[in-house]
């Protein structure tokens, strides 16, 4: 399979998991690492698991940059014109590009370092390999239909495969998140807005080819992986939910579940490139280059490395007084203070557990296409 010139940037990902549930003295510790842009955003997120997906999306960076040995002051989240984010640090050579993605127990960061115009053009997307609860394998796709090209819904045509209906419906699953991540990275990575017409990309899974409007695209590298994931569930919502206020850790930690993601990670590589890159399957040590796996544990424990002293004391004066804040109040809270000169989070906080394994994707994983080889998938 070709690759990228060598003088491109890596392109790496760190993929979060929130393995188990999660206590609100945790989510009080990331908050307060937080920009007050961020946490005032934060704040006004109604549904606890969506606050904490957004909130870990807007803490790797401060922990990505923390690992990279960079004060908190030193750098600053700034935007493209299509209002892609990037980290622009002027004391640094590079910048870093990245783009968050989220969905169930995963959040996921892929990002690079280079110069601006090679690291603004990155996107990522995960989703959950299930069917929505209390939603029927047909009428899910039916729904999705209208986002889907005439040549992507023949790939979901389960009357053309064989095996039972079982492995039919399992098969055509995959091959739709295959699809779906890679129009949704591919999307996010231009900045487009929400209510972009999916149809207008079409993802030629067999020829590795993708179009747009009808013209043939090039110059882009997607990569592509799956993400099992171990998370304990506890059935008692209503006692957890008391156990987590009081931030005492559950009696009974619950059932372990197991969850398998879909992912995908694209960048542009340039116009020297004349076609696109897909890559499907990594030998283990390949795989171990771009991708790690961070568990919620070391996630909140980075966090209580993380100062933001001056930011803080102002919110302890907010949250003890009632009355409404000064201008000079809202100045000055509005600064943040660096990091302390504590020891990041380390490369043992960083592993992968029994219960947290990925792999690259192999077409084989989806049932492969008429004509197309299988090539083994590798596991990590």
């Amino acid at each position: 399979m070709s690759q990228p010139p060598e003088r491109e940037q890596p392109l790496y990902a760190w993929i979060i998991t929130i393995n188990r549930e999660p206590t609100d003295n945790e989510f009080a510790t990331c908050l307060r690492c937080l920009d007050d842009e961020s946490y005032q955003k934060i704040c006004t997120i109604e549904n606890r698991d969506d606050a904490w997906r957004s909130l870990l999306g807007r803490l790797i960076p401060c922990i990505v940059m923390k690992q990279r040995n960079v004060s908190r002051s030193a750098w600053s989240i700034k935007t493209t014109k299509a209002g892609k984010p990037y980290i622009d640090a002027p004391k640094e050579e590079k910048h870093l590009g990245y783009n968050i993605a989220h969905n169930g127990s995963l959040v996921a960061m892929a990002f690079s370092l280079g110069r601006k115009h090679k690291v603004w053009n990155i996107g990522v997307d995960v989703v959950k390999i299930a069917l929505p609860k209390g939603i029927q394998f047909n009428t899910y796709i039916d729904s999705l239909r209208h986002k889907l090209t005439a040549t992507e819904a023949s790939y979901l045509d389960t009357s053309q495969m064989s095996g039972s209906e079982e492995d039919r419906e399992k098969r055509a699953l995959n091959r739709l998140f295959v699809i779906w991540t890679i129009k949704e990275s591919y999307i996010k990575a231009l900045g487009q807005p929400p209510g972009f017409d999916f149809s207008r990309v079409e993802a030629r899974i067999p020829d590795e080819e993708i179009y747009v409007d009808g013209k043939r695209l090039t110059g882009w590298e997607f990569r592509l992986f799956k993400s099992n994931v171990g998370v304990l569930r506890t059935a008692n919502s209503v006692f957890r939910e008391y156990r987590n206020q009081a931030g005492i850790p559950p009696a009974n930690p619950g059932t372990l579940q197991t969850e398998i993601y879909q992912c995908c990670m694209t960048i542009y590589r340039g116009s020297e490139l004349n076609k696109c890159i897909f890559k499907w399957s990594e030998q283990s040590g390949e795989l171990d280059k771009f991708l790690r796996f961070v568990t919620l544990d070391a996630m909140v424990n980075a966090a209580k490395h993380i100062s933001a002293d001056g930011l803080n004391r102002e919110r302890e004066i907010i949250r003890a007084d009632s009355s409404e804040m000064t201008k000079e109040g809202r100045e000055s809270s509005s600064h943040v203070a660096g990091p302390a000169t504590q020891q990041p989070l380390s490369a043992a906080d960083i592993t992968r557990k029994q219960s947290m394994r990925g792999h690259a994707s192999s077409r084989q994983d989806y049932g492969g296409y008429p004509g197309v080889p299988n090539p083994q998938r590798a596991e990590v």
